[in-house]
C-alpha cells in the first residue's frame, strides 16, 4: 500500500453492512459485488432462498445460486478490500478501554472493568448496574491491567494471510524478481518464474492493476450513461402516473356530475361506470409500477457495480486489483449487455363519450368509455409536435432480451474505428451472441463474459415491495424541518439515558448524573442532580423519568419524577421484579413497569421466574394491582414488550414490543383496545417497534429505528400517515404545538409540521 492510498479519507458507507448498518464483520460479496456481513447474508440466505437454491441480492435484488458459482461449497469470497480498510486506525487497545454503554449513548466514558463474557468495558457507574442485573450476575470481570496483558499476548500472534495465491514459501513481494503469472493468477518469485513459469505470460503487480484501471474506465462510463437515462425515463414515468391520475380524477368527476342531473334513477348505472373507470386505470398503473420496480433495481445494480469498482480503484492495493479484476469485469460487462428496460409503455386514453341526452336512453347519457393508445413519450414530453418514436427508443429492449442493446451491438461492429473498444470488449457482433457466461482464464475476455439471465426483474426485495405499496399520499419523505435545536455542549458530553417533552413542550433530558430541563428553544432552565446510588433507567416521551436502586433478589427501589421540571416524585417505594425492562407511572402514581418474565408461585417448588412478556401495575402503596399476560389475550402478543406511553385524557396505555413487532392499546380496565403491527403470513411492517408516543390529540406516534420509519396512528389504531427518514432518531414525539420532534445521537433536535 503506497502513502497517497493510506492518507485517503475512507467513508463510512464503505464500511458499513447495509443488513446490519454496523462495521463489517467478516466481509464477503456477492457476483453483483454488494458486500455483508458473513453472518448477515447467511440470515439472509436462510430466510431467502427459493426451493431451486437461490436467493436475491438484498440491495440490488440479483439472484444468486452459490452452488453454481462456487462449486457446491456454497462459501461466498470475502471482500478483502473491505477487511483491510475496517482495521481501526487507532489504538485497539486505548479504544476498547471506552463503556461499552456510555458509548453507545454518545459518551465517551473511560472504562475501569472488562466484563470477560460480554468483551466490554465499563466505567464504575455501569459496572454496578451491570452486575446487579440477575441475568449478568455470574459475568466475570476483570481489571484493565489484566485485559492489556492478555490483549497484547494474543495481538502478538495474530498474523494476515495473503491476498493473491504464491507459489511458494521463497516468495518475497519486496524481491526485484517477483513477478505475477497471469495465466497461473499466482504470484511467482524468481525462480519459479524461471523453472515453472518461463512460457507463461508474467507481469509486474502494479503493471497488471494499472492495465485494469485504464480498461475499466470505458465500460464504467457506459454505465454512468445507462444510470442517467434511466434516472431521467424514471422522471418521465412519475410525469405520466400523474397524468394519468389526473385524468382519471377528471373522468370520474364528469361522471359524477352527470350522476347528479339524473339523479336516484341513475345511481346503479354510475357506480358501473365508476367500476369499469377503475378497473381499466388499474391496469396501467399496475403495468407502470412494475417497469419502475425493474427500473429501480437495475439502477441499483448499476449503482453497486459503480462504487465497488470506484472504491476498489480508489482504496484498493495492486493485489486487490488484480484478485477482484475478473470478478468486476464480468459483472459491469453483465449489466453493460443487459437491457435498461427504457421502451415506452403504451398508454390507454380513457374518455368519456358525449351522451345521447334522453329520458328513454338513460344509458346513453352517459356515453361508453373509449380507449385510445399514446406512449409514455407523448403524455409525459415536454413538446407534442414532435413525440418519441420507437427509434428513439431503438436501444432498450424488454428485461428478457440478451445483449445490451442497439447502441452496444453497433460499437462492438465499429471496433476499427474505437481501438479502445477492442480491448475492453473484446468480441464482435457474432462473437457477442455466441458468449457463454462461463469466466474464462484469460485477461483479454475479462470484461466479454456475462450471464445474461432475467431472473432478476422476477425478484422482489421485501423493502421494495413495501415501498411499492405504501406509494399513496399519506406516505412522506421526513424532511425540511420548521426549526432545529442542539442541545448545550455540557450535555451532550454527558451519557445520555433518555429525552422526553412534557405538556408544555419543555424538554426533559435524563443522564447519568443531572435531570436537565430545557425550555423549546434549547435554553437550559433548571437541573435536578442524582442522588448518591441512584441510576435513571427510563425516561418516557411525556418526559417522566424513572430511577431505580438494585436491592437483591429480584428487588429493586423505584421511584418516579413528575415531567413538570420541579423533581417532586410522583412514586416512590420497593417493588420485586424479574427484570426491568421500561418503567413509568400515570398521573396518580399507579407505577407501570414492562418485563419478559414474571414470578409465578408452584406447590411443589414455591416462587419461580416464568418467562413471557408482561405489563405489571402498581399502586401508591406498592401492591401489585394487576398483572397483564399473554394469557389475558388468549394470544401471543407480549413477547418483549419495552417502551411505555400513558394516554391520561383517553385511559389509555399504550406499549411497544419489538419481540412480537407489535404496538398494543389497552384501555383503563387492561383489556386489548387493540393492536397494530406485524401478521403473520403478510408483509412485515415493522422489524422493532423500539419507540412510542401520544400527541395532545390521541395520536399514537411508533417509530422503528431500523426501518427508518414513523407512524402515525389515530386512537383507534388506524393508520393516518407514515414518515420515512434515513437517520436513526434516539427520540420521537410531539409537541404542544403541533410539531413532531426527533432527537438524533449527535444532540441535533428537529421539529417537523406532521398534521397539515
Amino acid at each position: 500500500m503506497d502513502m497517497e492510498q493510506s492518507e485517503l479519507v475512507i467513508p463510512r458507507q464503505l464500511l458499513c453492512c447495509k443488513l446490519c448498518d454496523e462495521e463489517f464483520t467478516k466481509p464477503c460479496y456477492l457476483p453483483c459485488l454488494h458486500t455483508f456481513c458473513q453472518k448477515c447474508i447467511d440470515e439472509h440466505r436462510v430466510n431467502s432462498t427459493d426451493d431451486d437454491g437461490y436467493f436475491p441480492c438484498p440491495t440490488c435484488m440479483t439472484e444468486v445460486g452459490l452452488e453454481e458459482e462456487h462449486g457446491g461449497q456454497g462459501n461466498l469470497p470475502e471482500n478483502i478490500l473491505a477487511r483491510r480498510l475496517s482495521v481501526p486506525t487507532i489504538d485497539p487497545i486505548k479504544r476498547e478501554t471506552l463503556c461499552f454503554y456510555c458509548k453507545n449513548a454518545g459518551n465517551f466514558v473511560e472504562g475501569k472493568t472488562h466484563c470477560v463474557n460480554c468483551d466490554e468495558f465499563l466505567c464504575t457507574s455501569c459496572t454496578n448496574s451491570h452486575t446487579a442485573q440477575e441475568e449478568f450476575a455470574d459475568h466475570q470481570l476483570q481489571s484493565e491491567e489484566d485485559y492489556n496483558a492478555s490483549l497484547e499476548k494474543s495481538s502478538s500472534t495474530t498474523t494476515q494471510g495473503q491476498v493473491l495465491t504464491v507459489c511458494c514459501e521463497a516468495y518475497d513481494p519486496l524481491d526485484i524478481g517477483a513477478m505475477f503469472c497471469v495465466e497461473c493468477d499466482i504470484s511467482v518469485c524468481a525462480d519459479c518464474h524461471v523453472n515453472k513459469h518461463a512460457e507463461h505470460r508474467c507481469a509486474e503487480l502494479m503493471t497488471i492493476a494499472q492495465h485494469f484501471e485504464t480498461k475499466i474506465k470505458e465500460p464504467l462510463k457506459e454505465l454512468d450513461n445507462d444510470s442517467e437515462e434511466i434516472s431521467e425515463f424514471l422522471v418521465n414515468l412519475d410525469s405520466t402516473e400523474q397524468t394519468i391520475l389526473e385524468q382519471k380524477d377528471s373522468l370520474k368527476q364528469n361522471v359524477r356530475d352527470r350522476t347528479k342531473q339524473l339523479c336516484s334513477l341513475i345511481k346503479d348505472y354510475q357506480k358501473l361506470l365508476l367500476d369499469d373507470i377503475e378497473r381499466r386505470f388499474d391496469d396501467q398503473l399496475e403495468e407502470i409500477k412494475t417497469r419502475r420496480l425493474d427500473l429501480e433495481m437495475h439502477l441499483e445494480a448499476i449503482r453497486g457495480v459503480k462504487d465497488f469498482t470506484n472504491n476498489l480503484i480508489t482504496y484498493g492495493s495492486y493485489e486487490e486489483k488484480v484478485h477482484l479484476r475478473k470478478k468486476v469485469g464480468y459483472r459491469i460487462r453483465e449489466l453493460c449487455e443487459e437491457s435498461l428496460g427504457t421502451d415506452p409503455i403504451q398508454i390507454h386514453s380513457v374518455r368519456l363519450m358525449e351522451p345521447n341526452v334522453t329520458v328513454d336512453t338513460i344509458c346513453d347519457m352517459f356515453g361508453t368509455i373509449s380507449t385510445e393508445e399514446q406512449s409514455v413519450g407523448t403524455i409525459a414530453g415536454d413538446t407534442k409536435e414532435n413525440p418519441p418514436t420507437s427509434q428513439h427508443f431503438q436501444r432498450y429492449h424488454s428485461f428478457g432480451d440478451s445483449g445490451h442493446g442497439s447502441d452496444s451491438m453497433e460499437n462492438a461492429e465499429n471496433v476499427e474505428t474505437e481501438p479502445e473498444l477492442v480491448e475492453i470488449f473484446g468480441k464482435t457482433h457474432g462473437d457477442l451472441q455466441r458468449q457463454d457466461s462461463k469466466q474464462s482464464g484469460s485477461d483479454s475476455d475479462m470484461l466479454s463474459s456475462s450471464n445474461s439471465s432475467d431472473k432478476i426483474k422476477n425478484v422482489k426485495f421485501r423493502e421494495q415491495v413495501e415501498q411499492s405499496e405504501f406509494q399513496n399520499e399519506n406516505v412522506f419523505n421526513l424532511e425540511n424541518p420548521k426549526r432545529e435545536v442542539v442541545l448545550p455542549a455540557p450535555i451532550q458530553k454527558e451519557c445520555i439515558k433518555g429525552i422526553g417533552i412534557n405538556e408544555k413542550g419543555d424538554i426533559i433530558v435524563g443522564t447519568t448524573t443531572t435531570i436537565h430541563v430545557l425550555e423549546k428553544r434549547g435554553i437550559v432552565r433548571g437541573q435536578i442532580p442524582l442522588e448518591n446510588g441512584w441510576n435513571i433507567h427510563s425516561v418516557a416521551s411525556d418526559g417522566k423519568v424513572s430511577m431505580t436502586v438494585p436491592r437483591g433478589d429480584n428487588r429493586f427501589k423505584v421511584r418516579v419524577l413528575r415531567n413538570d421540571g420541579t423533581g417532586h416524585i410522583l412514586s416512590d417505594f420497593n417493588v420485586e421484579s424479574f427484570g426491568l425492562n421500561f418503567v413509568t407511572a400515570d398521573k396518580s402514581g399507579t407505577l407501570i413497569i414492562t418485563s419478559n418474565r414474571y414470578a409465578q408461585i408452584h406447590k411443589s417448588h414455591g416462587k419461580a421466574a416464568k418467562s413471557g412478556g408482561n405489563i405489571a401495575f402498581y399502586g401508591s402503596d406498592g401492591y401489585l394491582l394487576r398483572r397483564i399476560t399473554n394469557e389475558d389475550f388468549h394470544a401471543n402478543l407480549l413477547e418483549k414488550p419495552q417502551m411505555v406511553v400513558v394516554d391520561e385524557k383517553r385511559s389509555r396505555t399504550y406499549v411497544a414490543d419489538p419481540g412480537s413487532h407489535k404496538v398494543i392499546a389497552l384501555n383503563s380496565e387492561g383489556g386489548l383496545a387493540f393492536e397494530y403491527g406485524n401478521i403473520e403470513g403478510q408483509e412485515e411492517i415493522y422489524q422493532g417497534p423500539d419507540l412510542i408516543s401520544i400527541d395532545k390529540y390521541g395520536n399514537v406516534i411508533v417509530t422503528d429505528k431500523r426501518e427508518g420509519r414513523i407512524d402515525i396512528l389515530g386512537h383507534k389504531g388506524n393508520l393516518k400517515k407514515s414518515f420515512y427518514t434515513d437517520d436513526i432518531p434516539r427520540f420521537v414525539g410531539a409537541t404542544p404545538d403541533k410539531l413532531l420532534v426527533t432527537a438524533m445521537p449527535d444532540g441535533n433536535m428537529k421539529f417537523y409540521e406532521y398534521l397539515s
